[in-house]
């Protein structure tokens, strides 16, 4: 026979032993159990994590002592337990490339910062996408992603190939490397920092690689430094 209440798809474990023990004929007990689901439950919403110390700490007064639910058979540790062992399977997942870090975070300062850090994070990583596919369709060109792996894995690699191009094609590359770099500097905000192209001070060129670029250009060194300046650390470190 069928019972006349059939339980809700959206009660827990917690749920039905929080009815066994707020229906116990001890009052102190009840009241205990009822302090402790509403600090478990404020700390749910909170995203903090439940434990027994932390939820007898927030009970003060109100709720039983550590002992009490530490103790070995005690159905009110027990109840804090299941809602542990809960908190833990609804854990939201780490987020997908269309949500935000921040979605979790209550600190309206903190989410603010933390969506500013992963629009830079975006805005860096299509900057870098789009170099390194100009620099993979460059003619003469190179490979910037073969060049890193044999550099990282100690082996030499030349990374401009070294069949001599043409005059025309030449003065084309150099025409479009100086276009690129004029944009860097101009409107990216791009500086050189110890030697390596960089952006808000992360390296995108290494100082080898800023070198091999610079040799491609045609520029003197006195062409060079009048276009894009001095080093900015060196800068800095004169004042």
């Amino acid at each position: 026979m069928k019972s006349a209440v059939e339980p809700s798809a959206e009660r827990r474990a917690s749920d039905v032993l929080f009815d066994e023990i707020v229906a116990s004929r001890n009052s102190s007990r009840r009241e205990n159990i009822r302090a402790i689901k509403t600090v478990c439950n404020q700390m749910e919403r909170d995203r903090v994590a439940i434990s027994a110390a932390e939820v007898t700490r927030r009970c003060g007064d109100n709720g039983p002592a550590y002992s009490t639910v530490s103790n070995k058979g005690s159905k009110l540790g027990e109840y804090i337990k299941l809602r542990m062992t809960e908190q833990k399977a609804d854990l939201t997942p780490m987020p997908r490339r269309d949500r935000s870090l921040a979605d979790a975070v209550l600190d309206p300062v903190l989410a603010a910062q933390i969506r500013d850090k992963e629009d830079f994070a975006r805005w860096v990583g299509k900057e870098n996408k789009g170099l390194r596919n100009l620099l993979k369709n460059l003619s003469p060109g190179f490979d910037i992603d073969v060049a890193l792996t044999r550099v990282t894995q100690g082996a030499a690699t030349a990374l401009i190939e070294t069949k001599p191009p043409t005059d025309s094609i030449d003065n084309e590359v150099r025409g479009v490397l100086l276009r690129l770099m004029d944009h860097l500097f101009g409107d990216r905000h791009y500086e050189i920092l110890r030697g390596r192209l960089t952006i808000n001070r992360k390296g995108i060129l290494g100082e080898r690689e800023l070198a091999v670029y610079r040799k491609a250009t045609g520029l003197s060194d006195d062409e060079w430094l009048r276009r894009y300046g001095s080093d900015q650390e060196e800068s800095h470190g004169k004042h």
